[in-house]
């Protein structure tokens, strides 16, 4: 860990996109990581992601994940691990390399979830740091989201760069009742986390964004101006995996639509 020194990092600017599960973050991530001027090293806090893996459970303890998160912001030696990863990662995928130079990037920055956040402490050490900025990536539509992610469990699929065929999944209409309730609970707890900031916020609706090729385009333009970098004409090559209509999804939509019909989440059906 000795070689993991913390180094200035005034040469540039910090970012955060603070998020959850299936919200769009991917896309987001790897659009501002077409900029030459912007790196997104994407999630760092779980224990399933490499960064957490190689140096995140030695650096965070109980007191939180402050030491680990400076350590990622700063460290020039993981700068250049994690720009040897990128390339091999791209050619795995057969995708463009897109390998920075750390003195020309101008934002650096990672994206987390609210219930790593949480485990991990992770709120002292932004709101310890105002200087970062913070992009807060919300989906309203939480029965879309929840679906999304019972068909990622299903499927072992989370972003492709490719167009997929998908088969329709069955809903377990108990589980999704009270999943709702409990991801209802995790909005509240995102807004008053973000309200608590001192920090320079841009909130981006997934709704909103994913709305059209221009709102995309608007929208990847306002978050470039927000970072301080030069805005790139080049979006995300992820597609999207899930057709819009939930009858499209669900096989048993049908028990859903009655399940929900009356309730607060009954809006969400269409």
């Amino acid at each position: 860990m000795r070689k993991l020194e913390l180094l200035s990092i005034n040469e540039m600017n910090r970012h955060f996109i603070f998020t959850s599960g299936r919200s769009g973050s991917n896309y987001l991530s790897n659009t501002l990581n077409n900029s030459p001027d912007c790196v997104n090293y994407g999630e760092v806090l779980g224990e399933w992601t490499l960064p957490f893996k190689l140096i995140g459970r030695f650096l965070c303890n109980d007191l939180g994940a402050e030491k680990y998160f400076r350590v990622i912001y700063s460290s020039k030696v993981y700068f250049f691990i994690a720009q040897v990863y990128s390339v091999f990662s791209h050619l795995r995928g057969q995708r463009k390399i897109n390998y920075k130079a750390r003195r020309k990037v101008s934002s650096i920055g990672v994206k987390d979830f609210l219930v790593t956040m949480e485990r991990r402490k992770g709120f002292d050490f932004l709101r310890s740091n105002n200087d970062i900025k913070v992009i807060y990536l919300y989906r309203r539509n939480i029965l879309k989201k929840y679906i999304s992610g019972v068909f990622m469990s299903e499927n072992k699929l989370a972003s492709s760069y490719s167009e997929v065929s998908i088969e329709p999944i069955d809903i377990n209409v108990d589980a999704m009742l009270s999943n709702l309730e409990i991801m209802t609970d995790e909005a509240r707890r995102e807004r008053t986390f973000i309200s608590s900031l001192r920090n320079q916020v841009l909130t981006i609706e997934y709704e909103e964004y994913f709305e059209s090729g221009e709102s995309k385009a608007l929208w990847n333009t306002a978050a470039f101006n927000f970072l301080g970098v030069e805005p790139v004409d080049i979006k995300s090559g992820q597609k999207k995996i899930l057709p819009d209509r939930l009858k499209d999804v669900v096989n048993n939509y049908d028990e859903v639509l009655v399940a929900l019909a009356g309730s607060e989440y009954e809006a969400f059906l269409y």
